[in-house]
């Protein structure tokens, strides 16, 4: 299982996302496990996740999260606009699983 943390700015972006990638993670029978959080979850050091997406409307955070995730050997990636549905979570789905080391059996936890 991999831990994804999802981050916007303030939090609820992420929420809406993590919620849409929850449910479309249960269709495909993947267990990753999703967590929002706005930027400032950027502003201290992160712990127990294998991939940082970072939203489309806060790029200008995607360096400080590609840092902040080198830092426990995790990835960040930046995702395109997508929208909060079954069908944005497919994109972002999809692009999880195009990632060479995040597997459902993904043991990087800090």
């Amino acid at each position: 299982m991999s831990s994804v943390l999802v981050v916007c700015g303030a939090g609820a972006s992420s929420t809406f996302l993590a919620h849409a990638l929850r449910n479309q993670a249960a269709v495909r029978g993947i267990q990753h496990t999703f967590i929002p959080a706005s930027v400032a979850a950027l502003s201290v050091p992160l712990t127990s996740v294998d991939v940082v997406l970072v939203s489309a409307h806060v790029t200008d955070f995607f360096e400080q999260a590609k840092n902040a995730a080198e830092l426990i050997g995790a990835t960040a990636v930046q995702l395109p606009t997508l929208n909060f549905t079954a069908a944005g979570a497919d994109i972002v789905l999809d692009l999880l699983a195009s990632l060479p080391h995040i597997t459902i059996e993904s043991g990087n936890h800090g």
